[in-house]
């Protein structure tokens, strides 16, 4: 005694929740996205800032002088640009 509305209603229930694991596969995939990219990101900053960074803790520490700081530092951000 199964009618039209008995598959209907199944049928509904199986759509919403292959929708569910879409939409969490989808979001799983952005989420791996966005942090492989920010990760990747970061990771180039700290290696392109590493030696103003040494730099700059030399210049803290008393190791190098005013001029000496301003013409590294000069030629470091130059060297950076292409």
């Amino acid at each position: 005694m199964m009618d039209g509305s008995m598959m209907n209603g199944s049928m509904m229930a199986m759509m919403c929740i292959m929708m569910g694991i879409g939409l969490l596969i989808f979001v799983i995939v952005v989420g791996i996205t966005v942090y492989m990219v920010a990760r990747m990101l970061m990771k180039k900053s700290r290696v392109e800032d590493r030696p103003l960074m040494i730099l700059k803790e030399r210049y803290v520490k008393g190791e190098i002088n005013d001029e000496e700081y301003k013409q590294k530092r000069k030629l470091l951000i130059d060297r950076e640009i292409p």
